[in-house]
């Protein structure tokens, strides 16, 4: 019995995509394969002989059964022809970045975006003898003027971590083609089911999937999704680099998956819910959540996201340390890194996400002082919004 067809809604994907009960095992639940290697099949012999290596049950660095069921999931999410999953976000975006910008190449990135990802370009990239510029996306002629002649790659967050712009990826799509580049886009804040980047135009999509995905703060793991001929370049650095995932990880993650679409409705009923208090506290300078009507990128979220997404943030109007004096003080939301989980988790970019930038750096792309980012999970609103009023107390 063949997997549900793209035709059908996402939460019914979430649930049967990529794999039904066969007769090989009648399981409902995907089994976990724990093997480091297997006795190949005929089949897998012949693709040997071929020297299609990736495409075999053979060698748990190459492929694995329990993930290649994960990687077949999302890439129906995703509308992609395939994915493949890595044991990190970061892996997956190093993967996707070598094989789309090397050798050689240039890339040109939005300047607001995740610290972690500005560090692989400034780093694994530069030293691999690529290069990059950073550019306000939604400055068309910044963009137009940062094409050379080399570059082989346009990267944006489909919502900017953690300032929350959308991303107008059909513009940066053709900015991008028209340029013989690609468009790759970092798209774990909104998951499959706010936005596909690839039916926008976009040529890869990468998640990390130890947020939104997985869901529930328990897991390091990465997707990249896109087409065949890019998906053979990032198989290949996936199996030289090493950056396999555990089939016990792509369990957990698959497991996730399966409620990906109602956690995502309680997300992002609890960020509305937050930033509309949020929006009209006395101590609160500023609140950036798309799905506000307030907001300047309402109209482009609404043309181009599903929903207003589960992540904000706001800015105090005191320091850093004042905004890490409200952090101590709430008593239903945690004060850590990551997002995408279960529980409402608070943190400063100024000390986790951008803490390598200067405060001169952060406030040139939006990270004031009092900078603060909302992962918001999926507590009773009601009860978040009193946690946070409490905490806001003078």
């Amino acid at each position: 019995m063949s997997p549900p067809e793209d035709r059908h809604d996402l939460a019914t994907l979430c649930i049967h995509a990529g794999r039904r009960p066969g007769p090989e095992d009648g399981a409902v639940v995907t089994p976990i394969y724990q093997s480091a290697t297997f006795v190949p099949g005929e089949a897998d012999r012949a693709l040997l002989r071929e020297g299609r290596v990736a495409e075999t049950r053979f060698y748990s660095r190459y492929g694995n059964p329990t993930v290649a069921a994960l990687e077949r999931r999302l890439a129906a999410l995703d509308g992609a022809a395939g994915a493949r999953c890595f044991a990190s976000g970061n892996a997956a975006m190093h993967a996707a970045l070598m094989a789309t910008a090397l050798p050689g190449g240039h890339v040109v990135a939005a300047e607001r975006i995740y610290g972690g990802t500005r560090r692989l370009l400034e780093g694994c990239l530069e030293a691999a003898g690529g290069s990059v510029d950073f550019v306000d996306i939604d400055d068309r002629a910044a963009v137009e003027a940062a094409f050379r002649p080399d570059t082989r790659l346009l990267l944006c967050e489909s919502l900017a971590n953690p300032t929350l712009e959308v991303a107008d990826l059909p513009t940066l799509a053709r900015l991008a083609h028209d340029h013989g580049a690609r468009l790759a886009v970092d798209a774990t804040y909104a998951t499959p089911i706010l936005q596909r980047p690839l039916a926008l135009g976009a040529d890869v999509v990468v998640h990390s999937a130890s947020k939104y995905l997985g869901g529930h703060a328990d897991l390091i793991a990465g997707v990249v999704a896109g087409g065949e001929e890019l998906l053979a370049r990032v198989t290949d650095w996936r199996m030289d680099a090493g950056g396999c995932l555990d089939p016990h990880t792509a369990f957990l993650i698959d497991r996730g998956v399966k409620t990906l679409a109602l956690r995502m409705r309680a997300h992002q009923e609890g960020a509305r819910a937050l930033a509309d208090f949020l929006e009209g506290h006395p101590r609160v300078v500023a609140v950036a959540y798309p799905g506000l009507a307030s907001s300047p990128q309402h109209a482009r979220a609404r043309e181009l996201l599903s929903g207003g997404g589960g992540m904000l943030s706001f800015t105090l109007d005191g320091d850093d340390e004042a905004a890490a004096r409200v952090l101590d003080r709430l008593r239903v939301a945690l004060a850590a890194p990551s997002l995408g989980s279960v529980e409402t988790l608070v943190s400063q970019p100024a000390t986790s996400s951008h803490a390598h930038m200067s405060a001169e750096e952060r406030a040139a792309i939006g990270i004031h002082p009092g900078c603060v980012r909302v992962s918001v999970g999926i507590e009773a609103p009601a009860d978040l919004v009193a946690d946070f009023a409490q905490a806001l107390e003078a």
